[in-house]
């Protein structure tokens, strides 16, 4: 968040059903908070607009920013998958607050750990547990996928998945920001001027090409699901090191294969290693991509 996030005095001054909230994540653009909405807990989302020197420029920007939300929004109303996350009480609507302004919107709040930080507590998930992670982003990959708009989700990572715990929703994937309509019309204004939407080292590698809205489709999100299963597996991100900048990062994303999962995990089966590794292969067409048979294959051997 470029700006003070509101208090929570403000948000009540402006949406009078809160009698709570607790700032969770600030970052970017974006504010999350656990509110308390008419009584019940709910996730409070602001988006800021930043303002900008060219009133023709910050409306078209403001433009945008209301419209990835509002498509979020349709998207969770169509999505009947529970394990996607659902929307809350407070439609997308935009506010002030201190001369900033802000999108404003609710979602269910998920009571559980994100796997980021079940990843700094040094969790070690079973095949089985991870099988189960696995075929819980396939399936949510699957759900967006069928869409009429044929959705991506471009931002699958550790932080935007929550271990739930319930037999129908062991894990659920959040934030549908910045997915892309490949049926529909982009929202990004000026995309030749813009760094690829999402978080660098969980994309893809031909999210990284120029002309990746014209090719892009779900076999990215695949990649960034295997990625993310890996990092539960292993503990660590296969290619991104620490400290290192992130021109390095990138560049090993792009032109090296990560070790194999079965290198770190020698415990893990190597069936199941190998098809983590090939779902990180620097081609699209080279990963699996048929999700029904992924998640019957992994649904058998649980």
């Amino acid at each position: 968040m470029q700006v003070a996030a509101p208090t929570v005095d403000q948000l009540r001054s402006k949406l009078p059903t809160i009698t709570d909230a607790i700032p969770l994540k600030q970052g970017g653009f974006k504010a999350v908070y656990r509110a308390t909405i008419g009584g019940h807990v709910e996730a409070l989302k602001l988006v800021h607009v930043p303002k900008t020197s060219d009133d023709e420029a910050g409306e078209l920007f403001r433009k945008e920013c209301l419209g990835r939300v509002t498509r979020e929004i349709q998207v969770l109303a169509d999505c009947k998958s529970p394990l996607l996350v659902k929307l809350g009480s407070i439609r997308a609507a935009e506010m002030d607050f201190g001369g900033e302004r802000f999108i404003v919107y609710s979602e269910e709040f998920l009571d559980g750990p994100d796997l980021r930080t079940l990843i700094k507590q040094a969790w070690k998930p079973d095949e089985t547990e991870l099988k189960l992670l696995f075929v819980c982003l396939l399936k949510a990959i699957q759900q967006l996928w069928t869409l009429p708009a044929r959705l991506v989700h471009r931002d699958i990572k550790p932080d935007n998945v929550v271990r739930v715990g319930k037999q129908d929703r062991p894990f659920v994937l959040l934030d549908l920001g910045i997915a892309f309509a490949v049926l529909e019309t982009s929202l990004t204004v000026d995309p030749r001027h813009r760094l690829p939407p999402g978080t660098l080292p969980y994309l893809a590698p031909e999210m990284l090409q120029p002309n990746f809205r014209d090719t892009i489709d779900y076999r990215s999100d695949l990649y960034a699901a295997a990625l993310t299963v890996y990092e539960c597996a292993a503990g660590h991100h296969p290619m991104a090191k620490k400290p290192e900048d992130m021109i390095t990062t990138l560049s090993r994303v792009l032109r090296e294969s990560p070790p194999s999962l079965n290198s770190v995990r020698a415990d893990l089966s190597k069936p199941f290693c190998q098809l983590i590794d090939s779902m990180l292969k620097k081609i699209p067409a080279l990963r699996p991509a048929n999700l029904t048979m992924l998640i019957r294959q992994l649904e058998q051997t649980e």
